[in-house]
């Protein structure tokens, strides 16, 4: 032990270098560690002012709860981030932009009365749709920006455009049916990313979204394949089932590979949306 007066030998070179590290590592997990938690409270932020955007209490009381889809909303939080736009106008274009996707998405939330359902699906469903376009336009005429909402508002009608065919089961084929999937759940992203021009955010709004969307609904793209499109309309009950199954998974891995390639290709991707994606690319099909 050193005597009164000597101090404590100090590290050389070499043991300074790896303190240095040792120490840049530890500041960089605080950070890191910090940003994911600011990011997951801004996610939530955010989730509360789509909410509050679109509350109506009669809406509310027959649709229930709808749900928000955090990958969405971490997108386009990501996206207007890339954009250079204050933050309060950020804000706006991403819930008037969650505000349009739910208006399009209102009908598979709609419940309807016994009497008759029918006319009462169809009532809400239009009644909803109409309320939440509404919202959507209302919010952007606070920015304003009218090209944009000119091209939100020619999106929209596409996108509804490619529903109707969907429905009224007007595909060509298997391969026709996922391209208009595809354009339904992510349009409404690539156009904003187009809009901006990020157009690297095109491909990874295209690929992470419908790859969300094929994982998730999975066993409904499965039963709506054995049911409407026609080289399933034959064979057994057994064969159509195994064979859209063996398709979805198909679809599934397709998308899977497409966005790891567009992960690999992006610049800038914030760490926390690098790690969502990570996660997720980790499920086994």
């Amino acid at each position: 032990m050193p005597g009164n007066g000597e101090k404590f030998p100090g590290p050389g070179k070499e043991m300074s270098k790896i303190y240095d590290k040792i120490y840049i590592i530890l500041f960089g997990e605080v950070l890191r560690r910090c940003g994911d938690g600011m990011t997951e409270n801004r996610i939530e932020l955010l989730k509360q002012k789509i909410r509050d955007a679109f509350h109506h209490s009669y809406l509310s009381e027959q649709i229930g709860s709808i749900p928000l889809d955090d990958r969405k909303i971490l997108f386009l939080s990501s996206l207007m981030d890339k954009t250079g736009l204050p933050g309060e106008e950020k804000e706006k274009y991403i819930v008037a932009s969650m505000l349009v996707q739910i208006a399009l998405d209102a009908h598979e939330h709609v419940s309807g009365d016994s009497r008759n359902p029918l006319v009462k699906w169809q009532q809400l469903t239009v009644l909803a749709g109409d309320f939440y376009s509404g919202l959507f336009y209302q919010m952007l005429s606070r920015i304003p920006n009218i090209p944009l909402i000119n091209a939100m508002a020619g999106c929209v009608k596409s996108v509804n455009e490619a529903k109707v065919s969907i429905y009224s089961r007007d595909f060509s084929g298997i391969e026709d049916f996922f391209k208009k999937m595809e354009f339904v759940e992510t349009a409404l992203f690539q156009r904003l990313a187009r809009f901006f021009g990020l157009e690297e955010w095109r491909e990874l709004a295209r690929t992470w979204l419908f790859f969300n969307k094929l994982q998730k609904e999975r066993d409904l793209f499965t039963h709506f394949l054995r049911h409407s499109v026609k080289p399933f309309r034959g064979g057994t009950d057994h064969q159509k089932e195994k064979e859209s199954e063996r398709i979805i998974d198909g679809y599934i891995r397709k998308y899977k590979a497409g966005l790891e390639t567009a992960v690999k290709n992006m610049s800038g991707l914030d760490e926390r949306m690098r790690s969502e994606i990570i996660s997720q690319l980790h499920v086994q099909v």
